[in-house]
């Protein structure tokens, strides 16, 4: 049975970011074998899994079965976690999300992640340390994969997921026609999972400048058991 590596967080948490880490290491360590995908469940599964030697799953809510899944096999799992009014109002302004429609994924992604919280075991990141721009993040990673790769590999790994490298893919993805000849919001590409305008500018409040204080209500509302458990009710900025 292929071992499994979760990676689950709100959208808008830099779970892309990690999930292509996360990839890369396990392709310097397996060189073959590693198979990555989304998916919340079984049905979500692409076909020909059963031959992975690791299969690395991109999640935003994670069914019982998958994290059982991840648990039977000894794998690992990862959280990113974001001040939910701030990952709504990037959603918006990186993608034109409406805000009804990004409060209601947001508010079942949220409620999702605090329950798992409460009983798994998890690596987990916050957005507002800024993780994704730390080199140590690569090697930490590494360290809970328990894969040994020298320090020229992990800059490699570093230096190919910066914010401008990251932009420069997705700007060959969209020449390569990787994200159809319209690319619009819901434009993926299948194997980094990288969209359109993906990559945000991490700034910290910025709901502020987004949100009506009513919206910001509502959102704390949707997402209040997320906020209380990862300390984000007490946020201002």
């Amino acid at each position: 049975m292929p071992k499994v590596i979760l990676c689950v967080g709100l959208k808008s948490s830099g779970s892309t970011w990690l999930y292509n880490v996360v990839i890369q290491l396990l392709k310097e360590k397996y060189r073959t074998g590693v198979i990555s995908f989304y998916a919340d469940d079984f049905a979500m599964f692409p076909p020909d899994t059963e031959g992975a030697h690791v299969m690395v799953i991109k999640a935003h809510e994670p069914s019982q079965g998958l994290v059982y899944l991840a648990r039977l096999t000894r794998g690992q799992m990862f959280l990113t976690l974001r001040e939910p009014r701030d990952a709504i109002a990037s959603l918006m302004q990186r993608f034109g999300h409406a805000f009804e429609g990004a409060l209601d994924e947001t508010g079942r992604q949220s409620q999702r992640i605090a329950e798992l919280d409460r009983t798994e075991a998890m690596t987990t990141y916050r957005y507002e340390d800024g993780f994704f721009d730390r080199f140590k993040t690569i090697g930490e990673i590494a360290d809970v994969l328990n894969v040994k790769i020298s320090k020229a590999a992990r800059e490699r790994v570093y230096r190919s997921l910066t914010r401008d490298s990251v932009r420069q893919t997705i700007g060959k993805f969209k020449k390569a026609g990787k994200f159809g000849k319209k690319p619009n919001a819901n434009s993926f590409d299948t194997e980094t999972q990288w969209h359109p305008g993906h990559v945000g500018d991490g700034k910290i409040g910025k709901f502020e400048g987004v949100l009506s204080a009513a919206q910001q209500k509502k959102v704390l509302t949707a997402t209040k058991d997320y906020a209380k458990r990862f300390g984000y009710l007490s946020r201002k900025k």
